[in-house]
């Protein structure tokens, strides 16, 4: 249990380390998309950045504004860290923390949960743009996760497992087979995670930083660790979902598996440097009239196709 719990700990260390450099990461890719030169003052080319910013953060008070609830304000960006990263307890490798046969479901329970988290944050915030943010993020996360669910059961049928690492193990079935499905996914995956082109939760245009526009120091750190490090879980399930083919070919699985993952990820940073910010209503209507329809239609295929 002790050797268990060590490894679970030194699993979650890294995992931190790495949210904290795709930061970085993202703040190079988007300079290198936008022709200039990005994070590059502390140490060689930046490397030690997330150090940084990570004692500049943390060494910031915690400023709780008069009017907010202070409890609901407090403990919000701990509920959304918290859920974020349970998520990783089911990371599909060749030994994982935390085995059981429905890990997916688990991961579908996790991820539609954390919104809560982002509606406490927003409405305990007492602000108008947290509040609007925080609505925002209900709206969005309620239509979304039909959608997301149902196209993730799409694969799932041929798979006949809703264990990750059965599905990241399989053999026989990739992206190129359900193109439509996998970029309808990666759309939902993106309104799911708040990114841009759907970043409407934080719309820094509209809402100056929606339901995080109070936060700062320890809280703002918690909220900006979580939601990278959702939107690197969701690339790992995709690389699962759609590239195990490729994956299970490669003599190192894991390590190739790690690098597909990364790959995926990195496609957040060059749409959020692409594409510009979407209409909200516009949103809500390609949600309900195009990709909820599609998934159910596709999932109906898929399931006559499976029998």
């Amino acid at each position: 249990m002790f050797l268990e719990g060590l490894v679970g700990v030194v699993s979650m260390v890294v995992v931190l380390l790495g949210v904290a450099y795709f930061v970085i990461i993202e703040r190079k890719g988007l300079s290198l998309l936008q022709r200039r030169h990005g994070p590059n003052k502390p140490t060689l080319i930046g490397l030690l950045l997330p150090v940084a910013d990570g004692v500049k953060l943390l060494s910031k008070e915690w400023v709780v504004p008069i009017a907010a609830n202070q409890f609901i304000f407090l403990a919000g960006p701990i509920f959304v860290f918290f859920f974020s990263y349970s998520l990783w307890l089911v990371y599909p490798v060749s030994h994982p923390m935390l085995y059981f046969k429905l890990s997916v479901l688990y991961f579908l329970c996790m991820s539609s949960v954390k919104v809560f988290g982002v509606i406490m944050c927003g409405w305990s915030s007492n602000c108008q743009y947290g509040l609007l943010g925080a609505m925002r993020a209900a709206a969005q996360s309620v239509s979304y996760e039909v959608g997301f669910s149902t196209l993730m059961l799409c694969p799932l049928l041929y798979i006949g497992s809703f264990e990750l690492y059965d599905v990241r193990c399989f053999y026989s079935f990739n992206a190129l087979m359900m193109v439509e499905v996998f970029l309808m996914w990666f759309i939902s995956a993106l309104a799911e995670t708040n990114r841009t082109p759907f970043d409407f939760v934080e719309g820094e245009s509209e809402l100056v930083s929606g339901y995080m526009v109070e936060y700062g120091g320890f809280g703002f750190t918690l909220l900006v660790l979580a939601e990278y490090g959702s939107i690197m879980f969701i690339s790992v399930v995709t690389s699962a979902l759609f590239f195990s083919l490729f994956i299970n070919v490669v003599v190192l699985g894991d390590l190739f598996f790690t690098l597909v993952a990364v790959f995926v990820s990195y496609l957040f940073i060059v749409i959020r440097g692409t594409l510009p910010r979407y209409r909200y209503d516009k949103l809500m209507d390609m949600c309900w009239k195009v990709v909820l329809p599609l998934a159910i239609s596709f999932f109906m295929l898929s399931m006559s196709l499976s029998i």
